[in-house]
């Protein structure tokens, strides 16, 4: 039971299959695979890995001892309030706005004359916002379990972003090297250098407002979701 579950070695496991698993179909395996299987075989594994190692790992976390390494200072918590309002906007904005990045959109049409939204800020929002949950969460609950799990969502999120990149430059020279001339993966960056312009309405302030809304929903209600309160005490 201890290797599925109630030990820092099934955390660790559990961590490595959702992570590891992710690389390794993504870049390592992927293109005899696709071969092998075609686009839907391929996504039904990948769908399957990803689904078996992210409820491994959160299991495993539910039920690991609490082995402290720098515990959950105050101040990290009210830090994670921060970090986690930016991250949350990052998802939403991510997720409702069309990208090349994204899936099978490798060819979307993008205006970059006239600026950009989320995208001029960052160009994986999406992944931004797993990034900070991992490394707000890994700040303010320095446990082992802890640090493991969210220690491995920021290495995905962040190492999913430079693969990605490669893979789709690759695939998508003209239409995706583009998107990378215009877009920076380091937040503010492409702004800072003048490769792109910012446009508020194609951020569209309701995503702003639907982030906000999301936010305060998980803030509040973190206790029923998750067993703790987010609130500092």
């Amino acid at each position: 039971m201890s290797v599925l579950s109630h030990s820092i070695t099934a955390m660790a496991l559990s961590t490595l299959l959702f992570v590891g698993g992710h690389f390794i179909l993504s870049h390592l395996v992927r293109k005899p695979l696709l071969a092998r299987l075609g686009d839907n075989g391929f996504r039904g594994l990948y769908t399957l890995v990803a689904a078996v190692g992210l409820g491994w790992m959160i299991w495993a976390h539910s039920t690991a001892p609490y082995v402290a390494l720098w515990g959950d200072p105050l101040w990290a918590r009210h830090l994670l309030l921060l970090v986690m309002l930016v991250a949350v906007f990052f998802f939403i904005a991510g997720l409702t706005t069309p990208s090349p990045g994204v899936v099978g959109a490798e060819a979307v049409p993008m205006a970059y004359d006239s600026g950009l939204g989320i995208h001029a800020i960052v160009r994986h929002p999406g992944l931004w916002g797993f990034a900070l949950w991992g490394v707000g969460h890994l700040i303010a609950n320095g446990d082992v379990a802890t640090v493991l799990l969210a220690g491995g969502v920021a290495v995905l999120a962040f190492g999913g972003m430079l693969g990605i990149d490669a893979r789709k430059r690759r695939a998508f020279p003209d239409a995706y090297g583009r998107f990378m001339a215009h877009t920076s993966n380091i937040p503010f960056a492409a702004l800072a250098a003048g490769r792109v312009r910012f446009d508020w309405a194609k951020l569209g302030l309701w995503r702003i407002a639907l982030a906000l809304v999301i936010y305060l929903v998980v803030l509040f209600g973190h206790r029923w979701i998750i067993g703790l309160s987010a609130l500092p005490v």
